[in-house]
């Protein structure tokens, strides 16, 4: 694999141009010669080693398309100059060549922006018509989750239950859920449309994708919506999955039709078919896309085995996962071409395949592989997990498995899996989340049973069930310190006076909620004294506006006994008294 590296760098430095002070271009977006480009991309160039300040003074890129001319543009560097980016300053043109030439190193490339614009092609959740009445909701009580059936029979792991249930109809609420063991909510988000993929981000934040506005939202303890993440250069934002880094970048992908011909790829394929590919992306701190990885210049078509290639709609491929592995390259999980993909994130090649037509492994203890899987996992022990949901397996079934990968040797051992006993079968969606103590929560999509947690040995400890005809897009346990809600009423709704209510329930183990008013704004500071007046938690320090609050808080790190909570805002300050009893 290093010499074939070694060869196609070789290679794209002859292709592309002669070595100019030690540099050497080896990653290219878009892909020189490549096809359905979006009007709105960027070009990125990267480089073999961190350009100097010299050098990046004296980069030069020239971008000309064959119907809207010469283009201007800024040029960034991005990645520890490594990568310069060319931000075109107006779209170009459907239908066009695009070249680009660059003086360091030398080189000259083209590609193809899209004929046609193609029609929006949904996929396998947010396939059911949006109303046009729904109802504006932005609350944040449980007042009418959705009841849940639970059974626990062992010891789970650590940590609260994240799921976000949906239906196919408008009328049924969707939730951001944070949940204990006993189904309790410790916060509970209603959206007003449908919302998936809800779960605890590396850098403690917390995700969901937002089937309003299309894209990723980010909030914080204080349930503050503080960032978003969604594609560029020109591509929507797919709720399959989004990634977000320590430094701030962020791994997404999207879903993108184009017209292409058919019959020129099968026999009596159709002229004009809307055909569906992947796009992979980074996106920077800045939102910048500094990485691109297209379907189209990597994988045939012809890889899908059991989609019909003479339809009209083709859903070649449907990415559902990205995985960022250990040596910061990337696996992703493409479900219709049943194959995971490895890629180098220095230069867009692909590095292997794993299960598909065009497999590079052999399996091992394992006869019949994985099937429209989902969610691939790097665990901690080397190993890798994924979901199978098993669409074709006969009969059909669903599992979660993980193999051990030798990679120089190619061969993929199963060393562990879980069948649901009676036998389960989800055609779409789910997650296998290894947890640290060894356990293995599976969210079993779309099945009748939402979720499962089993030990290493395939005993149930806990077992979760959503009502009939609700899914949760994935499932998943995290450990969470501190969990706070707030609920600032509407302007009819504000309170007359400041009030600090008392805590319930009180005594307390270890959960207790906290409501206070406040009838203007201002800069609130809500903190927790030990009967020596030692401050032992600060709740709330921060600005908010007028309305009441309710604060849901976890004080299972303190000992059993006497607590105070003192609230102050503007000129008015109250204290409470409160009781842990463990």
């Amino acid at each position: 694999m290093k010499n074939l590296n070694l060869f196609f760098i070789l290679a794209l430095s002859l292709l592309l141009g002669e070595f100019v002070m030690g540099q050497e271009v080896i990653y290219l977006s878009p892909v020189p010669n490549s096809k359905y480009n979006m009007e709105q991309t960027n070009i990125v160039i990267g480089y073999s080693k961190e350009l100097t300040n010299t050098e990046i003074k004296s980069v030069r890129i020239n971008v000309f398309g064959s119907k809207s001319g010469q283009t201007g543009g800024e040029i960034l560097a991005v990645e520890n100059n490594k990568k310069l980016i060319f931000i075109p300053n107006a779209p170009f043109t459907l239908g066009e060549k695009v070249t680009v030439s660059v003086n360091i190193p030398k080189l000259e490339i083209s590609f193809y922006i899209r004929e046609k614009i193609a029609p929006v092609i949904t996929n396998e959740v947010n396939r059911y018509e949006l109303k046009e009445f729904y109802k504006e909701i932005n609350k944040n009580s449980a007042d009418d989750i959705p009841q849940l059936r639970i059974l626990q029979s062992g010891e789970t792991a650590p940590g609260y239950i994240f799921i976000a249930n949906f239906t196919p109809y408008y009328y049924n609420p969707t939730y951001l859920m944070i949940l204990n063991n006993n189904g309790i909510p410790y916060y509970a988000r209603q959206l007003t449309y449908r919302g998936y993929d809800f779960k605890k981000q590396d850098n403690g934040l917390l995700t969901f994708y937002d089937e309003k506005s299309h894209h990723y939202k980010a909030i914080n303890q204080m349930n503050e919506i503080v960032d978003s993440f969604k594609c560029g250069n020109g591509y929507s934002t797919d709720f399959h999955e989004l990634q977000v880094m320590n430094d701030g970048s962020a791994w997404l992908m999207s879903y993108d039709p184009q017209v292409v011909d058919m019959s020129q790829i099968v026999p009596n394929g159709d002229t004009a078919a809307i055909v569906t590919g992947l796009i992979i992306q980074k996106i920077d701190d800045k939102k910048n896309v500094v990485f691109q990885w297209r379907s189209w210049d990597h994988i045939e078509i012809t890889e899908a085995r059991f989609v019909s290639l003479t339809a009209h709609q083709i859903d070649y491929i449907h990415g559902n996962a990205i995985e960022v592995d250990y040596d910061g390259n990337i696996m992703i999980s493409c479900r219709h071409t049943e194959a995971i993909y490895k890629i180098n994130t220095s230069t867009g090649q692909l590095i292997w395949r794993l299960g598909g037509s065009l497999n590079d492994f052999t399996f091992i203890n394992d006869t019949i592989g994985f099937s429209y899987q989902h969610d691939i996992r790097r665990l901690a022990n080397g190993n890798i997990s994924l979901f199978d949901n098993g669409n074709y397996h006969t009969p059909q079934f669903s599992r979660a498995v993980e193999y051990h990968l030798d990679e120089a040797q190619k061969t993929a051992t199963l060393v562990w899996e879980y069948r649901h006993i009676p036998r389960l079968y989800a055609p779409a969606m789910g997650n296998a989340q290894r947890l640290p103590n060894g356990n293995t929560l599976i969210g079993w999509g779309l099945d009748t049973l939402t979720l499962t947690e089993v030990t290493p040995t395939g005993e149930i400890v806990y077992e979760l069930w959503l009502p009939a005809g609700q899914w949760s897009y994935r499932s998943f346990r995290y450990e969470w310190e501190q969990i706070i809600t707030g609920n600032e009423p509407k302007e009819n709704q504000k309170p007359n006076s400041y009030q600090l209510l008392q805590n319930y329930p009180n005594p307390f183990n270890p959960i207790t909620t906290i409501k206070y008013d406040i009838p203007v704004n201002g800069f609130v500071k809500l903190v927790v004294f030990d009967v020596l007046g030692r401050e032992v938690a600060t709740l709330v320090n921060s600005y908010q506006t007028a309305g009441r609050y309710i604060l849901t808080y976890d004080f299972s790190k303190l000992s059993s006994g006497i607590y105070f909570y003192r609230i102050t805002v503007n000129e008015f300050t109250d204290v409470k008294r409160m009781i842990l009893m463990k």
